[in-house]
């Protein structure tokens, strides 16, 4: 029985969708496309420094719209105060993965076929041979049938190409792993571009003020400036950290590091799992936790006491260096003094007069260690105003006292906390592999074997000439027929050398 009528009509429509489809997969995987949506992020990553982000009522994306009336329109449309979460952004990074993904499948493919040939010739004989290849050179009849293999690997060195004889073969087979380069080298980028999603949705990544002896938990109340991502969860972070000391002037190796403190990592049970002295290009790394420290400053050591002198709370409070300010020093933060119920009664900022050298504030504890004292009322009012040396208290409003303990150092650290981090960078290692062994390997099959015929003794050859392969298939054929027969060689068939 013939086909009916909506029997053709289907297989028109079946054809029209698998040329539809073949031509998407054509434009996904073409290199235009991924240079285009590649360049479109590096541009969009680059104006997102120099612009403010975050949530408009903050108070750098509010001071950035205010300076640039203009503009801030037409960046509040794109999304750049929110750069990397914004919808343009997003929809070009996935059209970039599922390019990388269709152009990973295809070399694959690719890579899996040549893969397989390679392992064929590597096990090629003189009869394969003879049964089957591209070219046939008819030796001179002063060549003799032992000469002719030693003849043309002559002839071939000479073109870069290095082969060895075995079992009447000549051979220059490249290893199978050598056509694998381009595929791993994509796949290792949607790897990673998939490791740096999932970093971004779970990791956190603050900054916590630790001072010199003081211990801080792994929670959000410790961070003063923290982003997580939307699937973070604090549920099974149980550590803490410590600084244990700070060298403000320290030389290794006889370079000078700056100030370097010692961070210890410690685990829910306050056990010091490790300790590091963290500097530039020397991070401490303990699990998924990576520790940094941007910036050092100091720290004074203010106890709460009671009317009757009695100690009742004590606190670290971090103070940063500033050649602006009056006295060198502003404070991190204003430490609040609360009522019974929770209620702030008032805020007090702390900060320490530097001493001067050469017109310079040296930021460094001073030769007296003193820390000026300012509590503000609810309303921003000054209550009080006094500058107190270590082991002096200085009288609040409502009955009690503060008292400076002490003056130190406090580290500014930079905490990241990411499970995906290892794995980014083994996802650049393997990429980095992949197209080094793209770039370096060679990809060739190059095959001889002398064929004693009835017409005469020849020289059968099969080639695949694919990548960073020295010469070309016209040098071979010719310089193989100039050395064997002093004319050229015959082509045995057409080639079937496997598309690239």
């Amino acid at each position: 029985m013939g086909r009916g009528p909506s029997d053709g009509q289907g297989h028109r429509h079946r054809q029209v969708i698998r040329k539809v489809l073949r031509k998407a997969l054509s434009v996904l995987a073409s290199a235009w496309l991924a240079v285009g949506t590649l360049t479109f992020v590096g541009l969009w990553s680059m104006v997102a420094t120099a612009i403010p982000q975050g949530a408009a009522q903050s108070q750098g994306v509010a001071a950035w719209a205010k300076a640039h009336p203009a503009l801030e329109p037409v960046v509040n449309a794109l999304g750049l105060h929110q750069a990397f979460t914004a919808w343009l952004f997003l929809a070009c990074v996935t059209l970039l993965g599922i390019s990388i993904v269709v152009c990973s499948w295809r070399r694959t493919k690719v890579a899996y076929l040549r893969a397989r040939t390679l392992r064929a010739a590597a096990r090629a004989d003189a009869a394969s041979i003879a049964g089957e290849h591209e070219l046939v050179i008819t030796l001179a009849p002063g060549v003799a049938l032992a000469e002719a293999l030693p003849v043309a690997r002559e002839a071939l060195a000479e073109l870069g190409v290095r082969t060895k004889v075995g079992e009447g073969v000549l051979s220059a087979v490249s290893p199978w792993w050598s056509v694998w380069g381009s595929a791993v080298f994509h796949w290792a980028l949607v790897a990673l571009m998939l490791f740096v999603l999932i970093g971004n949705l779970q990791r956190s990544d603050g900054l916590m003020g630790v001072s010199v002896g003081q211990t801080k938990p792994d929670a959000a109340a410790s961070y003063g400036v923290l982003t997580t991502g939307p699937l973070h969860s604090w549920s099974g972070v149980n550590r803490s950290f410590r600084v244990d000391a700070l060298d403000p002037d320290l030389k290794l190796g006889g370079v000078d590091r700056g100030a370097v403190p010692t961070v210890s990592v410690l685990d829910a049970t306050g056990k010091v799992v490790k300790t590091q002295l963290v500097y530039p290009n020397m991070m401490l790394h303990e699990g998924t936790v990576a520790i940094n420290c941007p910036a050092v400053g100091l720290s004074a050591d203010i106890g709460l006491e009671s009317t009757g002198g009695v100690e009742i709370a004590r606190s670290y409070e971090p103070i940063d260096f500033s050649q602006t300010a009056t006295e060198g020093t502003v404070p991190v933060g204003l430490l609040g003094i609360f009522d019974r119920s929770g209620a702030v009664q008032m805020r007090i900022g702390v900060t320490v007069p530097l001493d001067k050298r050469g017109g310079q504030f040296g930021e460094w504890i001073p030769s007296v260690p003193r820390a000026h004292i300012v509590v503000y009322a609810l309303d921003g009012a000054t209550l009080v105003d006094t500058v107190i040396k270590t082991g002096e208290a200085t009288q609040l409003p409502g009955g009690g006292s503060l008292r400076l303990l002490g003056i130190g150092w406090y580290a500014r650290l930079s905490i990241v906390d990411d499970w995906t981090t290892p794995f980014i960078y083994a996802a650049m290692s393997i990429a980095l592999l992949g197209l080094s062994i793209s770039l370096l390997a060679r990809q060739q099959i190059v095959l001889a074997a002398v064929v004693d015929g009835p017409d005469g003794p020849t020289l059968a050859l099969r080639m695949r000439l694919w990548r960073n392969v020295p010469t070309t298939r016209a040098e071979i054929e010719a310089a193989l027929a100039a050395a064997l027969s002093g004319g050229t060689g015959v082509p045995a068939h057409d080639d079937k050398e496997i598309a690239s």
